[in-house]
C-alpha cells in the first residue's frame, strides 16, 4: 500500500516540478540513464545468480516516471520572447535572459517541440531595431544585445554581435565579467568563420554550455 501511495505521488509532483523548472528535464534523463545502467548491470549479474523478479520494478518505475515528467513538460506554455517597455535596458536583458532559459529547455532540441528559431527571430528583430536606432550605448546593453544578435544565423549579425561583446568587454565595470568576456572571443570566432576564415580563440569546435 506504501508503495503503491509513493508511486502515485512521485507520478503527480514530478510531471508537476518538470512542468515548473526547466532544469529538471536533464535531472530526469540523468536517472533514467542511472536507471538502464543499473537495469544492465542486474541482468549481467542474473546470468550468474538467480535474482528476484522484484529488483527490476523499481528503475523500471524510475524510467517510467522520468519519462512523463519530461514529456509533460514539452507542453509547458513558453514566456513571450520579448517585452516592450520604455525601458530599453530592460527590454534587452529580459531578451537575452529568455535567449538563454529557451536554450536551457531540453525541447527546443527536439523538432516537433521546439520554438527556437521562430523566438530567436522575434528577439533578432526587436534587437535590430534598437540598434539601427542607435538606442544601444550602456556597455551591459551592448553586452545584452550582442548575445541576441550572436544567436543570429547570417555574418552580418554575427559581425555587429562581435563589435558590441567587444565594447562591452573593454569597459571598465565588465572586464572581470566571465560571460562578457567569453562572449566577446566567441561571437569573433563565429563571425570568422562565417566568412571562411579561422577562428582566433578556438571557442567554436568545443562544447561549452555557454554556446547554447
Amino acid at each position: 500500500m506504501k508503495k503503491t501511495i509513493l508511486f502515485l505521488c512521485s507520478i503527480i509532483i514530478i510531471p508537476i516540478l518538470a512542468y515548473k523548472i526547466d532544469w529538471i528535464n536533464y535531472l530526469l534523463i540523468l536517472l533514467v540513464l542511472l536507471s538502464i545502467v543499473f537495469l544492465i548491470i542486474v541482468g549481467l549479474i542474473s546470468i550468474f545468480k538467480s535474482l528476484k523478479r522484484k529488483i527490476f520494478i523499481v528503475p523500471l518505475l524510475i524510467i517510467c516516471i522520468c519519462i512523463v515528467g519530461v514529456i509533460t513538460s514539452f507542453f509547458r506554455p513558453y514566456d513571450n520572447p520579448v517585452i516592450n517597455t520604455e525601458n530599453l535596458s530592460k527590454n534587452l536583458e529580459y531578451a537575452y535572459k529568455t535567449d538563454q532559459n529557451d536554450r536551457m529547455q531540453l525541447r527546443s532540441f527536439i523538432g516537433y517541440f521546439s520554438k527556437l528559431k521562430q523566438r530567436d527571430s522575434i528577439r533578432l528583430k526587436q534587437v535590430r531595431s534598437n540598434y539601427s536606432q542607435d538606442k544601444i550605448s550602456i556597455p551591459i546593453d551592448k553586452f545584452h544585445a550582442g548575445f541576441v544578435f550572436h544567436h543570429s544565423d547570417n555574418s552580418k549579425d554575427y559581425k555587429i554581435a562581435s563589435e558590441l561583446a567587444s565594447e562591452a568587454a573593454s569597459s571598465e565595470k565588465l572586464k572581470d565579467n566571465y560571460t562578457v568576456q567569453w562572449l566577446q572571443r566567441a561571437s569573433y570566432d563565429r563571425y570568422m568563420l562565417s566568412i571562411g576564415k579561422p577562428e582566433k580563440y578556438n571557442t567554436q569546435n568545443k562544447f561549452s554550455i555557454d554556446l547554447n
